[in-house]
């Protein structure tokens, strides 16, 4: 049993993270600390605290879960680091390349694991997809969309001072997938659009991608939707897989699907349901951070190896965010 701490008890933290640590067999919420002492209290800690210091300089923790806005993950994750602590952060782990390399320099220094906690990775169903996406040919083409429609002005997603914007709230999504169907490859940026709101921030973005094989990547994402819309779709070759049932938000209540209709002609779906991939992301972070080789069937043998989201994948992400930021604002220069 490892005990975690939480810094910042925001909507994914009482929603999903809490739950899912108090629902582990591998792990228990020791302390959690927010500015507001009754929203850290609603985690159902041991201990609460409004002072994040005090999750660092709590021996008994083993890991720190950090839920704060996107422009404190990098100085929280450090300190995390250099307390002695693994490390789970909210999605986007660092708001550049060049901060994820800060952070792999900070956990070789410690010897402590740090990863991004982008969640749907670790549901079997994109798993799976990943997988099938490895036997496609070359000159596939992936569609990924992820629109909200966002009327919450004073969240500190709409701050760009505080990385704000639809690319850094939502963009890790479909970026992320876009790298894994495509293994992880830096594409090229054919082109790239941002329509910028009133607070600065981008409410939507849009870019075309490619690859030297000749896939493409069509994505999307925005806060200006008039209603959710996501999508998450790979064709090729008369071969298609989609994830056709809110590919980067479903919860663990929700039914969902994959869809692979083969070159034969053949549809297969598969049917994923009550998955909480939150508690999976808990269980196998913890199985890593233990040095667990993974979990093993009940006569032992090793039924799935264990893994968390590399800071390779992170730093693509983070890479191919800044690129399409670019490439939009150079046009607009």
């Amino acid at each position: 049993m490892l005990n975690w701490g939480f810094i910042g008890a925001g909507l994914a933290a009482r929603a999903a993270m809490a739950p899912a640590v108090h629902q582990s067999r591998l792990g228990t919420l020791r302390i959690a600390a927010a500015r507001d002492r009754r929203r850290a209290e609603a985690l159902s800690p041991q201990k609460q605290s409004t002072d994040y210091e005090d999750v660092l300089a709590d021996d008994a923790v083993d890991v720190v879960y950090i839920s704060l806005s996107n422009e404190s993950h990098l100085a929280w994750c450090v300190k995390a680091l250099e307390a002695g602590k693994h490390v789970l952060c909210e999605k986007p782990l660092a708001l550049s390349a060049a901060q994820v390399d800060r952070l792999a320099e900070a956990a070789d220094r410690t010897g402590r694991t740090v990863s991004e906690a982008m969640w749907y990775r670790w549901h079997p169903r994109m798993r799976a997809a990943e997988r099938i996406a490895a036997s496609f040919g070359p000159g596939a083409h992936t569609e990924a969309t992820f629109a909200v429609h966002r009327t919450d002005h004073a969240n500190y997603r709409w701050d760009p001072a505080r990385g704000g914007g639809a690319l850094y709230d939502l963009g890790g999504y479909v970026l992320s997938a876009v790298l894994a169907l495509n293994g992880w490859q830096a594409p090229r940026i054919v082109s790239s659009a941002m329509t910028t709101g009133p607070t600065g921030v981008d409410t939507s973005t849009t870019a075309s991608l490619a690859w030297d094989n000749g896939a493409t990547a069509e994505v999307h994402v925005s806060f200006t939707a008039e209603r959710p819309h996501e999508v998450l779709d790979l064709r090729g070759a008369g071969e298609q897989l989609s994830l056709p049932d809110w590919p980067f938000s479903a919860v663990a209540r929700d039914t969902v699907h994959l869809v692979h209709r083969h070159r034969s002609g053949r549809k297969a779906v598969s049917e994923y349901s009550d998955v909480n991939a939150y508690r999976l992301m808990v269980d196998e972070f913890n199985r890593v951070v233990s040095g667990e080789d993974g979990r093993h069937g009940e006569s032992g043998e090793l039924v799935e190896r264990a893994w968390t989201m590399p800071l390779a994948e992170s730093r693509a992400v983070a890479a191919l965010s800044e690129a399409v930021a670019h490439e939009a604002s150079s046009k607009e220069n």
